[in-house]
């Protein structure tokens, strides 16, 4: 019962740092003039990004961080300055795009930034780290899979379910929700600098 008490434990930490929702802005915002089949194809290939840098994380998360004498610290304040300029971009908007358009640069944001670092970013992933270390057992590592699976799956219909709500606000629905999200994220961006920032601080005291 404690065993299974921990995993769930786990899985509420996780999915809160993963947080699916945070995905959506971004999501709508560059798949505005995609069609169904190709917001699906995005949907699917965040999630498995997700599942995938999670999974790295877990078995080899620390050891790469040691060998490129990368601290979380770092991580964060790196994730934190790119999402923040994804923000940028998304309360001025982009005049120059119109119903035809659809760059190579939308249709790649599946991986970078959506499922890293928006998603599966330092936050999940130092807590997955942490989590790591502390696993001892096979059964451990496992649950930690499945766990992540979850998670996956979670980001999946969030992003599913997105693509469906984006039907009925129609282009200009769309556009006035992503300037405001892109405030969202803005903040969201700026507490990871900070953060990032003070941890810095408190290491190199």
């Amino acid at each position: 019962m404690e065993e299974l008490t921990y995993y769930l434990k786990v899985l509420i930490s996780v999915f809160v740092l993963v947080n699916p929702l945070e995905g959506i802005p971004l999501f709508l915002s560059s798949t505005a003039n995609m069609d169904s089949e190709q917001k699906s194809k995005i949907a699917k290939q965040a999630a498995i990004g997700v599942i995938t840098i999670l999974l790295f994380t877990l078995f080899l998360g620390k050891l790469v961080l040691q060998l490129f004498a990368i601290t979380i610290p770092a991580f964060t304040l790196a994730g934190g300055i790119i999402i923040f300029l994804i923000a940028i971009k998304m309360v001025l908007g982009n005049d120059d795009n119109n119903a035809n358009s659809q760059t190579p640069v939308k249709k790649d944001i599946a991986i970078v930034p959506l499922a890293t670092p928006l998603l599966a970013g330092p936050g999940p992933i130092s807590s997955v780290i942490l989590y790591a270390t502390q696993s001892t057992t096979i059964l451990d590592w496992v649950m930690l899979t499945v766990v992540i699976f979850i998670i996956g799956i979670a980001v999946y219909f969030s992003l599913k379910g997105a693509a469906k709500m984006q039907v009925y606000l129609k282009d200009n629905g769309v556009s006035v929700l992503t300037r405001i999200s892109g405030i969202l994220v803005a903040a969201i961006a700026v507490e990871m600098i900070v953060s990032g920032l003070i941890q810095m601080i408190n290491l190199y005291k």
